[in-house]
């Protein structure tokens, strides 16, 4: 059964506060060495990536094109003790456009570290000119 005060809704709170400070050291202590991050939809860096490297250069490049515009609030965090599903609303702002959209996140753990994070933006078509 999932629910929502599993301890690895705590690991993906603070998974999210590190992405947006930039606290690599962090996120090397949640992520296992050979996670993989998964981006689909009308995001920039769309494919797949490896580690801490490559999830902090998906992250980094939505906050260098909308230079830091980005406010996110998770709607719902749900969890097991192998998956993680996350609901969140993010708006993001760039050269005086808003991209207003939801995302959904699935996260596989193994022990208490995420291995496998899928990023899925739920934009309409259409959305992809907003990073062009």
């Amino acid at each position: 059964m999932s629910n929502t005060s599993h301890p690895h809704v705590k690991v993906i709170e603070g998974m999210t506060a590190a992405a947006i400070s930039g606290d690599n050291d962090t996120l090397a202590r949640v992520f296992t060495e050979d996670m993989q991050l998964h981006v689909r939809g009308p995001l920039p860096k769309v494919g797949d990536h490896d580690g801490v490297d490559g999830f902090s250069d998906v992250i980094g490049t939505i906050f260098e094109l909308t230079d830091g515009d980005v406010k996110i609030e998770a709607l719902l965090i749900s969890a097991d003790d192998t998956w993680a599903t996350e609901w969140e609303h993010a708006v993001l702002g760039r050269n005086g456009q808003k991209l207003d959209t939801h995302n959904v996140f699935a996260y596989r753990f193994e022990g208490n570290r995420i291995a496998e994070m899928w990023m899925v933006c739920t934009a309409p078509a259409g959305s992809e000119a907003f990073w062009s």
